[in-house]
């Protein structure tokens, strides 16, 4: 009696040979810890090593479980066969899960990513995890050697206590067994596939517990189960699945197969999704890159945000019932019929849909412009229908590219007709196994069969598509007026804005010229030159007058008439200094600040410079009056002084009148127009249609037409009306706006729209801060994380290091060297103390000679190549305070770093930075060029800098971190250099 011989390359047959490709097989294994009740299935690929984890938290398997599940294929345990295995465990605290892998031949699918893998397994029953984790070691190429049979292999299974994991020693011996069996089938098998079989298996370094110390949860600390998969090498064709892109805005074939695995996009009644999958690409030694997690993916935020959402269930006869919310408007209630349903339930049974649409142009949308950008890039690679059965995505559909409702194919014969765009679009169909049992999939993950239930399910779906878009989004729909009137009023306010911004953009920019001339005069003392020049000019000529020979009479009058000359210069020069503010425009914090700072400066100007100029020319004229006897009219000085400021301000009065005059009339001009020609319309409107209805009693025409022709007539009149009536309901606006100036409770409009703008620009501003702040510390936190492990490292070594110095002259001038050189780095890396460690960390007693060493320490280097000392006063040296040093420290190194950049311009020496106390106050100073007084404020805002190539932040965050603690940091007015001070707020100290 015969009987079937199974070759071992049957399973390279069934698995490597039947997966499309890398991106298919991790799905196949996503699919496998679903039906592990696993909540987590992550992916950590290490592309320097060529190392591909996968690990997830299911329930795991026993040793059993693995040789007589794992190992055999075709497992018919998970279609419940009678004969069968007992069906796999379950998992009672979650709800119950459909198996997903009904051939039992995913596995397999390993051999696609990679030629060999350690599995390491533990199970969990009854809620209790196994004292003990199963391993086995498989190299797929074994299975692709022809002439063998499948007996002939064997597969090295161990058994490992917890919480030990195996180490590279015990995974050796693992390989080593299985090239027992390789050496043994030798002579069957071509020498250049058994010398690449055999090197690779030299080249399977995978230690599990050293991996174990890198990577967080999922792994078997404590009660922790599952399944993990070391593949090495893996094929580096990923690299070009993961990296190769079309376009720009195009999804790479790994997104199009694995992102939105589950749905992390929907809030749906059965809760978050049973299982999470992610995928971290180590680019390098860096942080890696998240690839298709829930954050890469659509997130229920994002779904929200958009403009349209649309979600409801279609019954067992294609009918929909379910909401459609316009603009985020309350939802209307809409019920559909499949025009092509028979009266039958259909084959493809009922399901859900959910999705949301976002406007193809930002003046139409309702989503703010820095957040439109992000989600227009995130909807051009991801956007699209998704289909998800029993809560698990299946494929290919959400790919833009595979247009099975023909959206695409119609949008291209009239986008605005047909409305709806995948690009445009996120949004789920939510079946399941049960109820949409007909609904079965191909082979290969290509979408379903083209059943009868398949060709229904489609035609619904673009019956559905089409009526939808004619109902709320086309011009005539029969529910389009909410869609309508939003987008109209979103296009208003669009190109209000737009010319807004544009006008604020004109006068900001004259404005902000204004103050830099300003500054730049103040930095180089031109006003005071130019008063100085007044005043000698003027001491020349009033000299000049008094030693001529000209009559008493006269020189008085030359005299007066100079002084005026002089008076009148100085005015000249006042109103050059004066810039006013434009009035209803929002100037963002930093114009803001600078505007404060040319208040003071200007008042400084007027006070110190030009009122003692005015004082001089008129001491000036009197002493020469003096000196040489010539009788001045004092009081014909006081009155010209006073008449020629009369006639000033009545000539700047009477200009402003006029201009004001002129406006009003065209005001009054252009109101009239409106009122006139919006009469004039409505009028018009109503004795065209009289004349159509006296054209129609003569025509025969019959009932039915006529109520159809009495329906058109009141809605096209009733269109001209509303039109007309909200043109003057505008202008009635207006005027009353205009005229709440003069109200005892009124307000001025212009201030009002300042005021809105300034506090727009704010929060704009405030967003961006916060921003990147957080991505600074997140990257902070991430560089952090990944020194601490090497820093440790060294130190341990430098530990075990010191004693072999000790009793070795050669070695420890080279460990002194480098010791030094790792304390200065060391020294570095204190700063970056997490904050929350921080806080939670008692305070210490913190010197001023300690921080004075520590400044000495950490910028040696940089204070010999600039020539710059650091001095501290005796009274700082034996200040002491109690605080936290990476709050103080880092405000003290940025202070210090700062000053020796601007120390690097100043011609001469010494260059000096001064550590002092000024009561309780700290004191930081330099000799530098200081801080011009248009910048007193402003170098304390975010992204505000000078220095070139700088970011901007460190006097922000040093202000800010020192505000948490009670301390503010200032910057105090000074003749020469800088002067930063730090007071304790909470002590009421100065500063």
């Amino acid at each position: 009696m015969a009987k079937f011989r199974v070759r071992a390359r049957t399973i390279d047959m069934l698995g490597r040979q039947q997966i499309a490709g890398i991106p298919t097989a991790i799905s196949e294994l996503f699919k496998n810890a679903h039906d592990a009740y696993a909540t987590r299935v992550e992916v950590d690929y290490f592309r320097d090593d060529g190392l591909f984890v996968l690990r997830d938290d299911g329930l795991g398997m026993t040793r059993e479980d693995f040789e007589q599940r794992w190992l055999t294929l075709g497992t018919d345990s998970k279609l419940n066969a009678a004969a069968g295995l007992k069906p796999p465990p379950v998992d009672p605290a979650q709800l119950s899960r459909p198996i997903l892998g009904e051939k039992g031949i995913g596995r397999l699918a390993i051999a696609v990513i990679g030629p060999q893998v350690l599995v390491l397994t533990r199970a969990k029953s009854n809620g209790k995890a196994q004292d003990y984790l199963t391993g086995a070691y498989i190299h797929w190429g074994l299975f692709e050697i022809p002439g063998i049979d499948l007996d002939e292999i064997t597969i090295p299974i161990e058994t490992f206590p917890v919480p030990h994991l195996p180490g590279a020693p015990e995974v050796a011996r693992m390989v080593s067994a299985v090239r027992s069996t390789l050496a043994s089938l030798k002579a069957r098998i071509d020498d250049a596939l058994f010398e690449k079989i055999s090197a690779e298996m030299e080249q399977f370094k995978v230690d599990p517990s050293d991996i174990a110390t890198y990577l967080d949860d999922p792994g078997f600390k404590g009660d922790g189960c599952g399944t993990h998969f070391y593949i090495k090498p893996a094929d580096p064709i990923i690299e070009n699945d993961i990296d190769s892109r079309d376009h720009e805005f195009k999804a790479t074939r790994f997104e199009k197969h694995l992102i939105g695995f589950t749905n992390t996009m929907t809030v749906t009644e059965k809760g978050p999704p049973p299982i999470v999958a992610r995928f971290r690409d180590y680019l390098d030694e860096g942080a890696p890159v998240e690839r298709i997690g829930d954050l890469a993916f659509f997130t229920p935020q994002e779904f929200t945000e958009v403009d349209h959402h649309i979600s409801g269930e279609f019954d067992e006869y294609g009918q929909f019932r379910g909401d459609v919310g316009i603009y985020h408007l309350p939802p209307d209630r809409y019920v559909l019929n499949w025009s092509d349903g028979d009266g039958n339930p259909t084959q493809c049974g009922p399901f859900k849909i959910s999705f949301a649409v976002l406007q193809g142009n930002i003046k139409d949308t309702l989503v703010p412009p820095q957040d439109y950008a992000a989600l227009s890039r995130k909807l051009a690679k991801h956007g699209g229908l998704y289909i998800y059965k029993d809560g698990i995505r299946v494929q290919p559909y959400g790919d833009s590219d595979y247009d099975f409702l023909d959206i695409e194919k119609r949008r291209t014969l009239g986008a605005a007709y047909y409305y709806y765009s995948y690009r445009r679009m996120m949004g789920v169909i939510d079946l399941d196994g049960e109820k949409n049992r007909e609904l079965t999939e191909k082979a290969g993950r290509e979408g379903f069969r083209e059943n009868k239930a398949y060709r229904q399910f489609r035609s619904i779906l673009m019956n559905f598509f089409l009526q939808t878009a004619a109902d709320y989004f086309r011009e005539e729909g029969k529910y389009s007026e909410k869609y309508g009137e939003k987008k109209d009023e979103l296009n208003r306010n669009a190109e209000l804005r737009q010319k807004k911004a544009k006008q604020a953009t004109s006068k900001k920019r004259v404005f902000q010229a204004k103050l830099a001339k300003f500054f730049e005069d103040l930095d180089g003392r031109r006003t005071e030159a130019r008063v100085e020049e007044i005043i000698t000019d003027l001491r020349g000529k009033a000299s000049e007058i008094s030693g001529s020979r000209r009559s008493s009479a006269s020189k008085a009058l030359a005299l007066m008439r100079v002084e005026k000359e002089g008076r009148d210069q100085l005015t000249l020069l006042r109103d050059e200094l004066t810039i006013s503010k434009p009035r209803g425009v929002g100037l963002g914090r930093a114009l803001t600040n600078e505007w404060l700072a040319y208040q003071t400066e200007q008042g400084r100007i007027e006070h110190e410079v030009i009122e003692k100029a005015e004082k001089a020319i008129e001491d000036t004229v009197s002493s020469e009056a003096r000196e040489y006897s010539i009788a001045l009219d004092t009081f014909a000085r006081f009155d010209g002084a006073l008449r020629n400021q009369v006639t000033n301000v009545r000539e700047q009065i009477r200009s402003s009148k006029s201009e004001t005059e002129d406006g009003l009339n065209l005001l009054i001009k252009q109101c009239r127009q409106t009122v006139t020609d919006s009469f004039r319309a409505v009028n018009k409107a109503a004795d065209d249609m009289l004349v159509e209805i006296e054209s129609l009693k003569a025509s025969g025409i019959s009932e039915d037409d006529l109520a159809s022709k009495r329906l058109l007539f009141e809605n096209r009149f009733s269109d001209v009306h509303q039109r007309e009536e909200a043109t003057l309901s505008r202008l009635r606006d207006q005027i009353n706006s205009f005229l709440g100036f003069w109200d005892e409770d009124g307000f001025d409009s212009v201030d009002l729209t300042e005021a809105l703008e300034e506090e727009l620009v704010e929060l704009r501003d405030r967003r961006g801060v916060e921003l990147e702040l957080a991505q600074v510390g997140l990257a902070l936190n991430t560089i952090n994380h990944e020194f601490e492990k090497t820093v440790s490292a060294l130190r341990s070594g430098f530990r075990r290091l010191a004693s072999w110095a000790e009793v070795n002259p050669d070695l420890r001038r080279l460990y002194e060297e480098m010791r030094s050189s790792f304390d200065h780095l060391d020294g570095y890396l204190e700063m970056f103390t997490p904050l929350d460690r921080r806080l939670n960390r008692d305070k210490t007693e913190i010197s001023g000679k300690d921080i004075f060493d520590f400044l000495n320490s950490l910028f040696e280097v940089r204070f010999s190549r600039h020539s710059v000392e650091l001095l501290a006063t005796d009274e700082f040296r034996n200040k002491s305070f109690h605080g936290h040093t990476s709050v103080f420290y880092p405000v003290f190194v940025n202070l210090v770093d700062n000053a020796i950049f601007w120390l690097q311009g100043k011609r001469g020496s010494p260059r000096t930075i001064e550590l002092d106390v000024d009561g309780d106050d700290l004191i930081i100073r330099d000799n530098g060029p200081g801080v011009s007084p248009r910048d007193r404020e402003n170098i304390f805002a975010l992204n505000f800098t000078r220095k070139p190539g700088g970011r901007g932040m460190g006097l922000y965050i040093s202000r800010e971190t020192l505000a948490k603690e009670g301390y503010s940091l200032s910057l105090d007015k000074t003749d020469e250099g800088a002067a930063f001070r730090i007071s304790n707020k909470t002590e009421g100290n100065k500063g």
